[in-house]
């Protein structure tokens, strides 16, 4: 493995911290904008929602709803109360410390949480050997979500599919035109999760309990989803069960939406870590020092914290103890950019999918179907089912982009595809991505996963056309989970219900095979019909030969400190033939290799990854690709000699992933090594971190004003957003802390002194 940068360790925050002080004194820290729930009541759930669309979804900033303690039922929100009906439920708890899951009790750890918040001063804080153990992601009671549902705003709760009735703020408004219900009673789900098949659902309704020094590191919410935390319960200082608690809170640091690439760069390049692995809690001294603006919050109880997608946040618990409620919520703003985003990055990490977005926007789509046939007629003045027509509409664009990427090659027509009825449950085999229709399984790789059991070998076909697949590399063999015609006849049905309602959108909504018509690319089924026909096949029930073609399968040309030897090529066949690529100049088969439709110059697709940030299935699905030489952004040391050439500068840095620890153990990367990183690129490039976050930044900002002028919203009735200033047993945990009698806070004699 090559040497990568250097890691930003981890820091944690002094139990003294000052957070007011923190965030007068640093520029770029800034408070989150509050509103009172009582607002809520006073203007209605249609403008706060309104609020919450316009501030939190679409700009992209994160919202805090404070003011709910007050309307909490204490008597169920309460350690006491969780002790007494939950004590014996065996949770598995995350030792942060050992980064380790820890089996106990619910009612053991809230026993010794005094013990292990107690623990840490002021000056030991930093101690690396003190346990953290946190209970997080932990089922929320359903007494709780009751009681949530009651009083948090519908559009904003869990797996919300309509309007019900509930007490919390704006329930005094609650009439037909601001309860997000028009007069036929017709609503806009709040949560598309819920329009999927109850057994299709992800469960994520979570509670997290910790105390001083636990933590979640800087993470960006699954699947470009909307977050929502709210803080129940927290110790208050006073006595417990004979012992003194100190008063409980969580620090969070957050992000803006539009800042997420170069939140991301500045991950990568400057502290050394991948955001969507999500193991780094960034030191406060690294958020003072990055390029973009921080929101800074210390969440008590009762405040409600609204997260845009894709907005980089993390955080930190303080005091005896915190007890927070959170979910997820997925909008068809979210799945936007679920597809295009979030789910890309997480197949580089084989990062599981579990909110099945694909599937969620069929499903959705029939909701919506059905919730518009169902309105007979489309009122222009009513707000919501205009809503709900954008929505739709949002949403069979979508499901547009989804059946084209899967559709055949008219010349290339698949007859002997295998049917299996959709369940949800089948995944890829390498990233572990859920599958919506079609992918390619292996007839010869069924065994042990790494889980054990034995399964298929099933690959998505972004994955194979990435170079993963099993070590057969060819003849696999296609499936289907719909029957092609009725993904057809539901795309039609669809179309002409848009249509219907609003007739200029019949040019932009055509028939499928006018959509294919337009596209000026390969589908991707095409390209993964074509790489079949071209990747050769490894008969892996000879291991000599399997060996043999596996060390050239695993071949990159930028191994580090590896000397190029050429290799002698034997020209047996088509799949044994070799060129040298342009840049590295090492011998490949043709078939990991680019060539350019106007040059022929060849680029092999792991010199094209790093080099100039192109993936392979950019140049496969291309019908006439233009190569960097002919483009004049060439950046080998021939072209950089070439007056009219401008090399292509890095535009991220790649730090590489080894995926092998985490994808099924008969997984194979034929073209690419994604375990390597682009750092030799960048230096050759100057290595300009400023320069790259200073153009992510830029393209940032004029994406959300254009994005903004684009979903314009009526913003004379929605409240300015302000600040507003509240009145304010059986597992032991750790043995030494049960010994403790209190002389461990004493201060340490310290050097010098």
């Amino acid at each position: 493995m090559p040497a990568q940068r250097p890691r930003a360790a981890f820091e944690p925050l002094s139990p003294d911290l000052d957070l007011t002080e923190l965030v007068n004194s640093t520029p770029n820290f800034e408070e989150v904008a509050r509103i009172h729930c009582d607002m809520i009541d006073e203007n209605g759930l249609e403008i706060f929602e309104k609020l919450v669309l316009l501030h939190v979804v679409r700009g992209g900033k994160p919202l805090v709803v404070e003011g709910f303690n007050h309307r909490l039922d204490n008597s169920i929100f309460s350690e006491k109360w969780l002790r007494n009906h939950y004590s014996s439920r065996t949770e598995c708890a995350r030792n942060l410390t050992t980064k380790t899951d820890l089996p106990l009790t619910i009612g053991h750890y809230l026993k010794n949480m005094p013990l292990l918040a107690s623990q840490w001063n002021a000056y030991n804080y930093k101690d690396p050997d003190r346990q953290r153990i946190y209970l997080k992601d932990i089922d929320c009671p359903p007494q709780w979500r009751e009681q949530l549902k009651r009083i948090i705003p519908p559009g904003l709760f869990y797996l919300n599919q309509f309007q019900e009735t509930f007490d919390g703020p704006g329930a005094k408004r609650s009439t037909p035109s601001n309860r997000n219900r028009n007069s036929s009673g017709i609503a806009r789900p709040g949560d598309l999760m819920s329009c999927l098949p109850p057994s299709m659902r992800a469960e994520n309704l979570m509670c997290y309990i910790g105390h001083e020094g636990t933590y979640t590191p800087a993470h960006q919410e699954m699947c470009a989803s909307l977050g929502q935390n709210i803080m129940v319960e927290a110790s208050d200082g006073s006595t417990e069960y004979g012992k003194e608690t100190k008063p409980g809170s969580s620090i969070w640091f957050m992000t803006e939406s539009k800042d997420r690439r170069v939140v991301s760069e500045y991950w990568m390049s400057t502290l050394g870590h991948d955001i969507d692995i999500e193991d780094h809690f960034a030191q406060i001294n690294a958020w003072k020092a990055a390029p973009f603006k921080t929101y800074v919050v210390e969440q008590r109880p009762g405040d409600f914290i609204l997260v845009p997608p894709l907005a980089a946040h993390q955080v930190w618990n303080r005091g005896t103890r915190t007890m927070k409620v959170a979910w997820n919520r997925t909008t068809p703003e979210t799945l936007e950019k679920a597809l295009t985003e979030a789910l890309p990055h997480a197949r580089m990490v084989c990062r599981d999918e579990q909110y099945k977005n694909k599937a969620i926007v069929f499903y959705s789509l029939e909701h919506y179907s059905a919730i518009l046939r169902k309105a007979d007629t489309v009122d222009s003045g009513d707000s919501i089912l205009r809503q709900i027509v954008k929505d739709f509409e949002h949403l069979f664009s979508l499901f547009t982009d989804i059946i084209l990427s899967e559709s055949f090659s008219d010349q290339l027509p698949e007859e002997d595809v295998e049917y299996i009825a959709f369940d949800s449950n089948i995944t890829c085999s390498y990233c572990r991505g859920n599958i919506f229709n079609r992918f390619l399984t292996c007839p010869s790789c069924v065994g042990p996963t790494n889980t054990g059991e034995e399964d298929t070998y099933d690959i998505c076909m972004e994955c194979y056309a990435m170079g993963r697949s099993c070590a057969c590399i060819a003849k696999l063999r296609w499936v289907e989970q719909f029957p092609w015609d009725e993904l057809q006849a539901k795309y039609e049905t669809w179309r002409l219900q848009i249509i219907d309602i609003n007739s200029q959108a019949r040019d932009t909504y055509v028939s499928l095979p006018a959509q294919r018509s337009r596209l000026e690319k390969r589908t991707l089924a095409e390209v993964c019909q074509l790489e079949l026909r071209r990747r050769p096949w490894v008969d892996i029930s000879k291991p000599t030969v399997q060996s043999e073609r596996l060390e050239e399968l695993e071949s990159d040309s930028e191994r580090p400190n590896s000397a190029r030897k050429r290799r002698k090529t034997r020209r047996v066949d088509a799949f044994q033939q070799t060129r040298n690529c342009h840049i590295c100049r090492y011998a490949e088969p043709r078939w990991k290799l680019a060539s350019c439709s106007g040059c022929r110059t060849n680029y092999c697709y792991g010199s094209l990854f790093r080099a100039f940030n192109i993936k392979p299935q950019e140049t496969m699905e291309a019908i006439e690709w233009k190569c960097p030489k002919c483009r004049k952004i060439c950046s080998c040391a021939a072209c950089r000699r070439d007056p009219t050439m401008t090399p292509f500068e890095p535009t991220c840095t790649l730090l590489g992933h080894d995926t092998r620890k985490i994808a099924d153990p008969r997984s194979v990367e034929s073209l690419v090594d994604f375990r390597q990183s682009n750092l030799r690129w960048l230096k050759k490039a100057g290595d300009d971190e400023v320069k790259r976050l200073k153009k992510h930044q830029k393209e940032a900002d004029e994406k959300r004003n254009q994005s903004m002028v684009e979903h314009s919203i009526q913003l004379e009735e929605v409240p300015p957003v302000t600040e507003y200033a509240p009145d304010y047993d059986d597992i032991p945990v750790d043995p030494a802390l049960e010994r403790l009698d209190g002389s461990f806070m004493s201060v340490p004699d310290l050097p010098g002194q």
